[in-house]
């Protein structure tokens, strides 16, 4: 394909033609269509391809040619693990998003759709458990199937380059102005046609705010001193996780990941995360490293309703005495 060609891309062509180089992208790594590329490790510190990567999840991608009528085999999963499978189409609408095992008949509102498997890691920083969780990731990756009854090679990438890298950098900056993501991605006729654009631009493929909730955190704090807070476990379905961040938005340290999976918790059920260095924290449960103008993200998988309507809240971290 083609990367650099005439088609100008103006912001109502904008969505249609960053879909179509991201299902680009994926074909190519994948090495064709209706077939999966299985992302096998945790994303390493020198290995981030884009700002604020996690380490909760193995992804899985594919670009289908639902044309002909295509399906996708979710084998039996277990009862403990989040795994889901979300479908993309090339207007990037998220048609729905499956949970369960079976097969399932894809949707046919574009010719192109993305598929993304996502499956729980559980501890991804302990090293001494790591290689038998990623075994059995794997194993369920290579159970995911996909029949198509065509594959008609993707069209030559029209769109001017120049103008969709400009846009896609004016939206990352306009995306400030927004507080969240609610209602920028879901199923035609269920968002918000004129800020859709911004998570194209920020988070393609992101999962609609039912199905995942992002908060943001950035409290400017010294790094130098150790800083705490005390969180009441958000409601979900699924699970949650805190990755922390430089100020550029990358993960600098291999110790910034506190989730459901490897908590603490409090006698009363909250947990208190610990934001600092050994030296300056103490030997405490829940500590993460922080770099100068850290921040981070707390991600809740299938959020319940305080958590989608906004009445749970981050507190501030505070210095430890």
């Amino acid at each position: 394909m083609a990367e650099n060609n005439n088609v100008l891309v103006t912001p109502e062509t904008y969505i249609r033609a960053e879909c179509d180089r991201q299902f680009g992208t994926i074909v190519k790594t994948a090495g064709g269509l209706n077939r999966f590329y299985h992302l096998r490790s945790i994303t390493p510190l020198d290995g981030q391809s884009i700002i604020r990567m996690n380490r909760d999840t193995l992804y899985s991608q594919s670009v289908v040619d639902t044309s002909k009528g295509a399906t996708i085999t979710v084998p039996e999963l277990p009862p403990d693990r989040y795994v889901s499978v979300e479908l993309v189409d090339n207007d990037h609408y998220c048609p729905c998003v499956i949970y369960e095992a079976g097969t399932y008949e894809l949707p046919q509102y574009t010719k192109y759709l993305g598929l993304f498997v996502r499956i729980q890691v559980f501890n991804p920083i302990d090293t001494d458990l790591r290689k038998d969780e990623l075994d059995l990731v794997h194993k369920l990756q290579d159970q995911f199937s996909i029949n198509a009854n065509s594959a008609d090679p993707l069209p030559e990438f029209k769109w001017d380059s120049e103008s969709l890298q400009a846009l896609t950098l004016q939206y990352q900056k306009d995306a400030a102005q927004y507080s969240s993501v609610k209602g920028m991605m879901g199923p035609r006729g269920q968002v918000n046609e004129d800020t859709r654009h911004i998570v194209v631009a920020t988070g393609w493929g992101l999962l609609p705010e039912w199905d995942a909730i992002y908060l943001n955190y950035d409290g400017d704090h010294d790094y130098n001193i150790c800083h705490k807070a005390t969180y009441d476990v958000p409601d979900n379905e699924a699970f949650w996780s805190i990755t922390v961040y430089g100020s550029d938005g990358y993960m600098e340290e291999e110790n910034n990941i506190v989730n459901s999976s490897n908590v603490m918790p409090n006698p009363d059920g909250t947990f208190t995360v610990y934001f600092g260095s050994q030296e300056n924290c103490g030997d405490v449960s829940n500590r993460v490293d922080v770099t100068k103008g850290w921040n981070f993200a707390m991600r809740i998988y299938r959020p319940g309703e305080s958590v989608l309507n906004g009445t749970y809240k981050l507190p501030d971290a505070v210095p430890v005495q």
